[in-house]
């Protein structure tokens, strides 16, 4: 099972959890203490006073941001889209530019919708290629890992192979397989060239359009410019695709170190044709498209949901109905018609996930009011005039409807609730009906989420259900009602600035090192950074121990990183497996943001997917003085005042 679930117990009864709706009292103006509060008090006064800015400024005045624990709740994630729909605001928000935006926009291209998310069948590949992902800490996504992070085991095991391809040798490439070390951020040209590679082998489809498209831009990268470029040697490209074209079953996965890379949706768009000139899309121990994609797919067209929006800053399109959270910051602070002044922000922290986060701080200290939903009290919710306590997945019934896509065996797991809720706090889904009515939704559904629907399900769900058996994906039937579609004229920019990036200078980068985050295995997401355990903060830096000892810290020490956003002073281990000059920082460590070395803003965004630019960020590396304070651990926790 997940390392991250086996101690979510210790986070559901955190001492600094909040548990009641609390306020924020004010001295002369200014923000102090929280005081606890009824839920009435509490609901009323979101209320009325987000109902008090929409009517002088318009509905996009309010802002929405919500993380990514809401989409693994499904009655809550049906509240979210209601709410979402009925405040018709533009501005909304998610973790989803940070993580996996490029996928959903490349889906929509390839399957016509972004709820099409093929998964890789690696319970019977041969041979497993996997970008960007360390499923041994991260347990990877958008792909359920049957038995967890053994089925990797399961392929060496039965005399398959592993290749990880990431700028370090991580926990996952330590322990099986191969592992090949590539400059970040240059993904896409490695999966470009082996599609070239396979390009003369490829027939073409009548379900198949965009082929030639996509196998002309391939052809345009050479081996010499993929290994320039790359960092890996012209052999050991050569050496992967012959693994590829002499495995009887290749299945391919990227995730979020690509996905964070500048070409993110490309790179999703030319390894899912790489699967098909492979042989390998639609194939057992390949790549499989789960049947109820397109039942997903269906419902989500047909209720409206994610809704094409463009951003007031930069005109970026909306991807699943959010705007680039990297602009988040401008469009709060530049004046004009639909300037956001008020914020709503559910199981997210913003300040602490997104690029930028100083200059996002400075915002949200001008909006006029600030809402949370969350179980802690974050770096966010700390700025706060209201926090709402919502309940976690132990003390609510659920059923994974989420992951049924990403699953190759049939199981749909539900439960009911394991513990109750402490406290005040409730269930999202009952938190976003009461937040639409007092914000004047007039809905019937809003009564049935508030309780009635949540009750008798609950009650049907005993704590000891696991689950009931569903569909599974079946090789070999995607062509038979749909179709593949490998290229569209918004990836024509993308390719344009692709052909247009200039090789790699040393020397035109003098001093430079590039910057990539981790993920910890015991850790999990920035949404609940305000919950520290001891001995899992991983406040350190990694960096190759040729590099620190070019530093003078054979042995590790302190070290500031500078970028043009910020700099930040933390202490450094040596780790082998790294490539030169690059520097690994820990993703969700408060008191030690990453993400406030990275750059925010229009020019950082990958447009066609509203990805932020994280991976591969460059950064200037030195020792730090003796008398310079050094991080060592993360944020203690807050206690809370009532």
């Amino acid at each position: 099972m997940c390392a991250k679930g086996t101690r979510f117990a210790e986070v559901a009864a955190h001492p600094s959890r909040v548990i009641y709706p609390m306020r924020r009292t004010r001295d002369d103006g200014d923000r102090t203490g929280l005081t606890r509060i009824s839920w009435t008090a509490a609901i009323d006064e979101i209320g009325a006073r987000i109902r008090a800015i929409v009517e002088r400024h318009g509905p996009d005045a309010l802002g929405v941001y919500f993380g990514n624990p809401i989409a693994f709740n499904s009655l809550g994630s049906v509240a979210l889209m209601a709410l979402l729909d009925s405040l018709r605001t533009r501005n909304v928000f998610s973790a989803g530019s940070q993580d996996c935006s490029n996928k959903f926009a490349g889906a929509r291209i390839l399957y016509g919708s972004p709820i099409i998310q093929p998964l890789p069948d690696f319970a019977r590949c041969d041979l497993a290629v996997v970008f960007g992902s360390n499923p041994l800490v991260s347990q990877s996504s958008f792909v359920r890992l049957e038995g967890g992070s053994r089925v990797f085991q399961a392929i060496v095991d039965r005399g398959g192979h592993v290749v990880w391809v990431d700028p370090r040798r991580t926990e996952s490439a330590t322990r099986w397989g191969d592992h090949l070390a590539i400059r970040p951020g240059t993904d896409v040209w490695l999966i470009l060239v082996l599609l070239g590679l396979f390009a003369d082998d490829t027939q073409p489809y009548a379900r198949v359009e965009g082929l030639p498209n996509i196998l002309a831009l391939a052809r345009s990268v050479s081996i010499v410019e993929a290994a320039t470029r790359t960092g890996i040697a012209a052999e050991d490209i050569l050496a992967l695709a012959d693994r590829i074209r002499t495995a009887r079953r290749t299945a391919l996965h990227m995730s979020v170190g690509v996905n964070q890379g500048g070409f993110g949706t490309l790179a999703y768009v030319a390894l899912h044709a790489l699967a098909y000139a492979t042989g390998n899309f639609d194939r057992a121990g390949g790549m499989l498209v789960h049947p109820a994609a397109h039942a997903f797919a269906a419902g989500y067209a047909k209720l409206r949901l994610g809704r094409s929006r463009s951003s007031r800053i930069g005109d970026f399109p909306s991807v699943m109905g959010a705007l680039p959270a990297s602009i988040l910051a401008d469009e709060i602070l530049a004046p004009g018609d639909g300037q956001i002044r008020a914020m709503l922000v559910i199981a997210g922290d913003p300040l602490q996930s997104v690029p930028g986060g100083e200059r996002l701080r400075k915002a949200f200290s001008r909006l006029e009011f600030l809402g949370c939903v969350d179980m802690f009290e974050n770096d966010t919710g700390a700025g706060a005039d209201i926090i709402l306590p919502s309940a976690s997945w132990l003390e609510r019934w659920d059923v994974a409807l989420t992951t049924i896509p990403f699953q190759t065996d049939s199981l749909v797991q539900m439960t009911g609730a394991v513990a109750p809720a402490p406290g005040e706090a409730r269930n999202d889904a009952r938190i976003l009906a009461d937040l639409a009515i007092a914000l004047g939704s007039r809905r019937k559904m809003w009564t049935l989420l508030r309780g009635t629907l949540g009750q008798k399900i609950g009650r049907w769900l005993p704590a000891p259900t696991y689950g009931i058996r569903g569909m599974t994906p079946h090789p070999g039937r995607y062509f038979l009602r749909h179709r593949l579609r490998l290229w569209d004229g918004d990836l024509t920019a993308d390719a344009e600035r692709l052909r247009a990036t200039p090789l790699p200078n040393d020397e035109a980068w003098p001093g430079r090192w590039r910057l990539l985050s981790r993920r910890r295995r015991l850790g999990h997401n920035g949404w609940l950074h305000g919950a520290r355990r001891d001995g899992d903060a991983e406040p350190h830096a990694l960096i190759g121990a040729d590099d620190l000892a070019g530093l003078g810290l054979p042995k590790g020490g302190g070290v500031v990183i500078s970028s043009a956003a910020g700099s930040l002073s933390i202490l450094a281990k040596p780790r082998q497996g790294l490539s030169p000059r690059t520097v690994v920082v820990p993703h969700g460590v408060p008191g030690v943001n990453v993400n406030a070395l990275i750059p925010a803003g229009p020019d950082t965004i990958e447009r066609l997917s509203g990805m932020a630019m994280m991976t591969g960020i460059p950064v200037h590396v030195t020792r730090a003085e003796p008398t310079e304070p050094v991080s060592k651990h993360a944020l203690r926790p807050r206690s809370r005042s009532a």
